[in-house]
């Protein structure tokens, strides 16, 4: 007799539809990939860390070293190894990175809602239409979405790690055990897996012995059930850790300890972000429902010793916990915590189920049918319909993350490619399009690929001497990562978005990358006179100057204020300053011809504009000073005019 899960639905209809959905979820993030590239006019990632893992798999599918650069030692820098070598196979039936990488995260994508329908059965048994309205919520959620089409590994984590909630809840353990072992292959964070499950796993062998038998009978029968998943476990670990050592001498991958490093300390407001990013927004029914579900878990533990859905509550707080102590920053559209989101949303169906079950015995008679159906449903129908509500600014938001990499780090890439020689060094902390793309020997300013960089985090002067002994010869930031003061950008990305990235010829004993609290009070001090007060900022910025007085930009900054404050003599005085640390300071030049005419002496001022003009032709502020000059002061409209027009025809893009 063919079995029913509940009225109307036999259990292959309900798989019927699963895949259905799933196929739809597959379609629609295909349909937002389709959108972003019309929008942007090409394909692209919404972070820049895709390309690490591509330039790994490039490499070994090339050349057949675990090596960033073509000759470079080998080293465990991919966070994810096995992706990186899933990515690797994927090279040798294609060499579209960009598809190859979309099609990967989609199908995890789709693996993930396999094993997140299975383990929703297996905690709601005899509950299709609740299974698959969850289901509906797996698919729907926007942060799994933008993950699938990211270019990273967290969809294919998800997936390894829904597959092992579904095996610890059909005790499965050798299964269990191996998806633990793939999933340390994938991330770290595998580990908090290990603990919970494995400690899951003892205390359901302990519960379900005999209770006539003693403690040591009992300690016996566990061992008998895990001690060949723990073998299973041991083997993957093992391979994984010889692995890490043999390349680059340390149990985890570089990248573990790189940003740990760099990020690590915990952060007061961490809590806050986090809380308002599984609250937030769309999410809000769903949190509602998820904390139901917590309730409901602890309950089952306690009432029917059923510890399955206290581990999603567990994997929830510890991924919080963890993260938390180390790398306290939900940023990427918080692609750390995407790992937590199909647990959260597993809560949130249990939940509505609870509440819903008590809404059941209140509002409905017990005659009708449907009484265990409609209120769980009309419960998990809100966060659908918030959901679906979200779905076109969440597509918007993926569009604009792949515009800003292209916009910075891609073109960044294209440009070294197209302009530097061959044999150029460059340096950067931003290693993967930029290293993809430019086809140039990259070194990494992170530590993510380089373990002997981690010693020089955070220090600026032992990470200039690096780079020297590295035979650096071009160095490429982003702005407001690090600020390179006294050399001249020799190509830059647009000045008018935030995020400027930058190329400089490396010149260790000119280059300057101020540190400390000098940037802090940089950005105070121009704050201060962007809002009409000189006085202050006059007051900061001195400060600045005197934390660090090899830095040209901070005296030009200093300049500007002074003279916006009436000092002029003084504002001369750190133009000068400034041009001697740095001669080509153009814009300090600028700020001396206007101390000219503030002084009285426009015609001086008009030929200091005219020789910067002539001499470099790209300095835009010198045309901006020559017309008003020309109009405010010498009245000369024509000259004025003849100025704005040269400024058009030599500033890019100029005459259109």
């Amino acid at each position: 007799m063919r079995e029913k899960t509940a009225p109307g639905i036999t259990p292959r209809r309900e798989f019927t539809v699963a895949a259905l959905l799933i196929a739809a979820g597959a379609a629609y993030c295909s349909a937002a990939l389709r959108s972003a590239i019309a929008a942007n006019g090409g394909p692209g990632f919404p972070l820049d860390d895709p390309w690490i893992h591509l330039q790994f798999a490039r490499n070994l599918r090339l050349y057949g070293a675990f090596s960033y650069y073509h000759g470079d030692m080998v080293t465990a820098g991919s966070t994810s190894p096995l992706y990186t070598l899933i990515l690797a196979a994927g090279f040798i039936l294609t060499s579209n990175e960009m598809l190859l990488s979309y099609v990967l995260g989609i199908a995890f994508f789709a693996a993930g809602g396999v094993f997140f329908h299975l383990l929703l059965r297996r905690l709601l048994p005899g509950r299709p239409f609740l299974v698959l309205a969850g289901l509906a919520l797996y698919l729907l959620e926007p942060h799994l979405a933008w993950a699938s089409m990211s270019g990273m590994e967290t969809t294919c984590f998800i997936a390894g790690l829904m597959a092992a909630f579904y095996a610890f809840a059909v005790r499965a353990w050798r299964s269990l055990a191996l998806a633990l072992g793939v999933l340390l292959w994938i991330r770290p964070e595998a580990l908090i897996v290990l603990g919970l499950c494995g400690t899951g796993a003892v205390y359901v062998e302990w519960t379900v012995a005999p209770a006539k038998e003693g403690g040591l009978s009992r300690l016996a029968s566990c061992w008998r059930a895990v001690r060949i998943p723990a073998l299973i476990f041991c083997l993957c670990a093992a391979a994984y850790v010889t692995m890490n050592l043999v390349l680059s001498g340390s149990v985890f991958p570089n990248t573990f300890a790189a940003k740990i490093k760099y990020y690590g300390g915990a952060s007061e407001d961490f809590p806050a972000q986090v809380y308002a990013y599984f609250t937030g927004g769309q999410m809000s029914a769903i949190a509602l429902l998820a904390a139901l579900g917590a309730v409901a878990a602890v309950y089952g533990l306690i009432r029917k010793r059923q510890p399955g859905p206290l581990m999603l509550v567990g994997w929830i707080v510890l991924m919080f916990l963890a993260y938390w102590r180390n790398l306290p920053f939900l940023y990427q559209n918080g692609r750390y915590m995407m790992p937590a989101i199909p647990a959260f949303l597993a809560l949130g169906v249990l939940g509505a189920a609870a509440a819903g079950d008590f809404l059941a015995r209140k509002l409905f008679p017990p005659s009708m049918r449907a009484r265990e159906l409609i209120p769980p449903l009309a419960l998990v129908l809100v966060p659908i319909v918030q959901f679906i509500a979200g779905a076109g600014s969440a597509r918007q938001e993926y569009a604009r993350d792949c515009k800003y990499i292209d916009d910075r780090q891609v073109k960044t890439a294209r440009w070294l490619h197209d302009n530097l020689p061959a044999d150029a060094v460059i340096a950067t902390h931003d290693i993967g399009a930029i290293a993809y793309y430019s086809g140039r020997r990259v070194v990494d300013m992170m530590g993510l690929v380089a373990p002997e960089m981690i010693a020089n985090l955070r220090n600026l002067d032992s990470l200039v001497a690096f780079l020297a002994r590295k035979h650096v010869t071009h160095l490429v930031v982003l702005r407001n990562w690090f600020e390179v003061v006294n050399v001249n950008p020799i190509f830059q990305t647009d000045e008018a978005h935030p995020e400027v990235m930058e190329v400089f010829r490396f010149d260790s004993a000119r280059i300057h990358i101020m540190g400390g609290s000098a940037p802090a009070m940089e950005r105070a001090g121009l704050s201060y006179l962007s809002r009409g007060d000189p006085r202050t900022a006059v007051m900061v910025l001195s400060r600045a100057v005197q934390v660090d007085p090899v830095s040209a930009r901070l005296r030009l900054d200093l300049g500007v204020a002074l003279l916006a404050a009436g000092r002029t003599a003084e504002a001369d005085s750190a133009f000068q300053g400034a041009l001697e640390i740095q001669p080509t300071l153009w814009n300090a030049r600028v700020g001396r011809a206007q101390v000219e005419v503030a002084l009285g002496r426009p015609e001086e001022a008009v030929a200091h504009l005219h020789e910067l003009i002539s001499e470099h032709p790209d300095v835009a502020p010198a045309y901006t000073l020559l017309a008003s000059v020309y109009v405010t002061v010498l009245h000369d409209t024509a000259a004025a005019r003849e100025a704005i027009n040269q400024y058009h025809a030599r500033m890019p893009g100029g005459g259109r």
